[in-house]
């Protein structure tokens, strides 16, 4: 029989890549809009590198490397969805790494799941 799993730690890890995020993309959009205009070089320096830098932290931090794919795709999926939309809504720092840890625990669930065989007996 199979039944399926969710990680604690992929969650967890999950999570601490969106609070990353938020908090990474935040503070970049404070840093660079000090003059008022978000521009088209600041947005591609807040929004490429820094989700892939909280990206990489986290497994590195855990010391599970295995994880740095799934935490990649889930540091993009926080940006795009929970960030990008509460960043144009004028949120602040705070606001942002709250929806960070939203949005990484809600993407890390697809990531979570695993299969684990209970009550087969192997000769």
């Amino acid at each position: 029989m199979v039944s399926v799993r969710i990680s604690r730690e992929i969650i967890s890890a999950a999570v601490l890549t969106g609070l990353l995020t938020g908090l990474f993309v935040a503070s970049a959009e404070e840093f660079f809009s000090r003059d008022g205009v978000f521009g088209g070089a600041e947005a591609l320096a807040t929004f490429v590198p820094l989700p892939l830098l909280a990206a990489l932290l986290v497994p590195i931090g855990l010391r599970r490397r295995r994880l740095t794919r799934r935490m990649a795709a889930v540091a993009y999926l926080t940006l795009a969805i929970p960030l990008f939309g509460i960043g144009i809504g004028g949120a602040n720092v705070l606001q942002q790494m709250l929806g960070g840890i939203i949005g990484g625990g809600f993407w890390g669930i697809f990531f979570a799941p695993r299969l684990s065989r209970t009550g087969v007996i192997s000769k």
